[in-house]
C-alpha cells in the first residue's frame, strides 16, 4: 500500500504545481500517460526484436 500512498502524494503535488503555474492538470495527466505508453511500446518492440533475433539464430543454427 505504500506505493499507492506515494503515487497519491505525487499526484497531489503535481496538481498543486499545475494550479500554481496555471496549467490544466487533466492535460498534463494525459501527456504523462501518453509518454508512459510510448515507453512501454518502445520496450515491447525491443523485446519482440530480441525474441525474433533469438528465433532466427536458433533456426540458422539448426540448419547448419
Amino acid at each position: 500500500m505504500k506505493i499507492d500512498l506515494i503515487k497519491s502524494q505525487q499526484t497531489e503535488e503535481l496538481k498543486s504545481i499545475c494550479k500554481a503555474k496555471g496549467i490544466d492538470f487533466t492535460s498534463m495527466d494525459m501527456l504523462i500517460k501518453s509518454e508512459k505508453m510510448k515507453k512501454l511500446q518502445k520496450r515491447n518492440h525491443y523485446i519482440q526484436q530480441t525474441i525474433d533475433s533469438e528465433i532466427e539464430k536458433a533456426i540458422s543454427h539448426e540448419n547448419k
